[in-house]
């Protein structure tokens, strides 16, 4: 009997022990490389009705949503530059292990949300700190680019007029031809419209204004991209 009751109490510790190890198997809701990537359930904000192709497999994932993004900005394309000139890059700022989200044949459909800017000391997706209290701009404009992992940005749209809590139409990014490699999205520029709030230009008689702005380089904005591919049901909205 004694034998027995060491063997129950080693089974039930490997038993505990096999418990705290999380399995995901559900590949299309992966945590890793301190990434979160999520399949979102449209909803019903306005924002995802109408558009969008009704044909597909609706047993299909609804549509992938990254992780939130914040970045600095560089006052003019020459100063405080962002690694490799590029502000966020799927290659560099989404984990190794959840690249393959990124793969497909036929369809890469983007949009985008622009957010409010973060609180200060927080830290932005290239690990610097954003040391400035936030200000309130209105609207974003950014500068995606998707791309072959070894290509040259040919497919480029600028996502204007982003409103603060509000989504982009959606665009249907062209997708290179001949590579099974997962793509790159990159954005590649970003501005914003605090400068014409700043200085007053909304609420003046001045004419031919530009609105949209380089981003201060000592402040930080955010935003969210989402993206269908041919393994999730599309996004639904107005098309640019």
């Amino acid at each position: 009997m004694k034998r027995n009751y060491f063997t129950l109490s080693t089974l039930l510790v490997l038993l505990a022990l096999t418990s705290c190890v999380q399995k995901t198997t559900n590949k299309k809701s992966s945590s890793t490389d301190n990434t979160q990537v999520s399949v979102v359930t449209p909803t019903n904000d306005g924002a995802d009705s109408g558009g969008g192709d009704t044909t597909v497999d609706p047993t299909l994932p609804a549509y992938y949503s990254l992780p939130i993004v914040a970045v600095h900005g560089t006052a003019n394309p020459n100063y405080n530059p962002p690694p490799n000139g590029i502000f966020w890059s799927s290659e560099r700022n989404v984990g190794v292990n959840d690249q393959y989200i990124f793969q497909t044949d036929s369809r890469m459909n983007v949009r985008v949300k622009a957010l409010s800017a973060p609180t200060a000391n927080s830290i932005d997706s290239n690990g610097i700190a954003c040391t400035q209290r936030p200000l309130n701009y209105t609207k974003l404009q950014l500068d995606l680019c998707v791309r072959a992992k070894n290509g040259s940005c040919v497919f480029e749209h600028s996502f204007t007029d982003v409103a603060v809590n509000s989504y982009s139409p959606v665009k249907e990014f062209s997708v290179p031809a001949n590579t099974s490699e997962p793509l790159v999205i990159e954005v590649r520029d970003v501005k914003w419209n605090y400068d014409y709030i700043y200085y007053g230009y909304a609420n003046s008689s001045y004419q031919d204004v530009t609105e949209m702005y380089a981003v201060w380089y000592k402040d930080c904005v955010r935003f969210q991209i989402e993206f269908a591919t041919d393994e999730t049901q599309d996004i639904p909205g107005p098309r640019y």
